[in-house]
């Protein structure tokens, strides 16, 4: 039966280093044909079609719009396209918004916008998991093709996944799956399991110390007293949402990020672009002298591990830069 399964006959360049196929409990999915390095782009795909407009706007009328613009010879490959890879779907638009991609940009706060969407009959079968050998990268400005990473490398008949969401590192097995509308079964979702009970505790203590960075959580929103908890110190988590959190304990905060994010099996090479620059910037800011030199040798380490050790020394201290630098940061509270 999966012989002649229409997916069959979706149109998968012919130096692309995968195929489609059934997948264990996931419907379909795609498998590396050949060894993919680290780095290396899988697929560049472009839309079948795009509505601009946000997700929740989008209507069954918008989507028969959309699909009577195409040119004759596309417009079979909609229909090629199933629910969960079995049965058809009953509504255009329940197929878009299962096939579909964000293509609006990032906020300057990091944050996706929400704007066009695209149908991406490629990608949309790469299935999720929770520690993904593979990154669609955002963007600051809106995409016109949904691009794919190796974020390590991916051997032959290996199943290519990414993460369906982008706030996942930080977030617990129990969280992740009231987000997800089936069970995941990868690694760190296996419940009981030490690995899965190691995992949920670093990206649990991430999330923590991204709120004492920044003085808001995943939703940009102060964390409420009726919520659970991420800092239940009460003035640490005063000093985190009034930005008078020590540079010496931000520049510890940040690198430990990156140190449990590795760890994760998630600190790829886009997110270590994203987030080493205002690691860097904060130990350059240091303006008392032992510290600084402090600051400077944990840097010039060659892993973040190293690095942290060396930092774990200007724990407690206090700079001459530290009443300038609050000051700045709740200037932009």
């Amino acid at each position: 039966m999966a012989l002649h399964h229409p997916y069959r006959q979706l149109p998968v360049p012919s130096d692309a280093p995968f195929e489609l196929k059934p997948s264990s409990g996931k419907g379909w999915g795609a498998f590396a044909t050949r060894r993919i390095e680290r780095g290396a782009l899988i697929l560049s795909e472009e839309p079948l079609f795009t509505i601009r407009k946000p997700h929740a706007e989008i209507t069954e009328e918008d989507v028969v719009r959309a699909f009577q613009q195409l040119p004759a010879s596309r417009k079979p490959l909609f229909f090629l396209l199933r629910d969960n890879a079995s049965g058809n779907f009953r509504r255009a638009e329940h197929a878009f918004a299962e096939n579909s991609f964000n293509m609006a940009g990032e906020d300057h706060g990091g944050r996706q916008r929400d704007g066009p969407r695209g149908l991406f009959l490629l990608h949309s079968r790469f299935n999720h998991s929770c520690v993904p050998n593979t990154k669609i990268p955002t963007s600051n400005r809106e995409i016109s093709h949904v691009q794919s990473f190796a974020i390590r490398d991916i051997l032959p008949g290996e199943e290519i996944t990414f993460s369906y969401e982008s706030d996942f590192g930080c977030m617990t097995r129990e969280e992740r799956h009231r987000q997800l509308r089936f069970p995941c079964r990868c690694d760190v979702c296996q419940a009981g399991t030490t690995f899965q009970q190691l995992s949920d505790m670093r990206r649990r203590l991430v999330r923590g110390l991204q709120y004492l960075q920044i003085g808001k959580d995943l939703d940009g929103r102060k964390q409420e007293a009726s919520d659970r908890p991420l800092i239940t110190d009460i003035q640490l988590k005063r000093a985190a949402e009034t930005g008078s959190i020590p540079l010496s304990s931000r520049l510890i905060y940040g690198v430990l990020v990156m140190v449990l994010t590795e760890q994760e099996g998630l600190l790829d090479d886009f997110l270590a672009e994203r987030l080493s620059p205002s690691i860097r910037a904060a130990a350059a800011m240091f303006r008392t002298e032992s510290n600084a030199r402090l600051a400077k040798l944990a840097m010039a380490q060659e892993t973040w591990l190293e690095r942290l050790c060396v930092a774990f020394r200007l724990y407690g201290r206090a700079d001459a830069a530290d009443a300038a630098l609050a000051e700045a940061l709740r200037g932009l509270v």
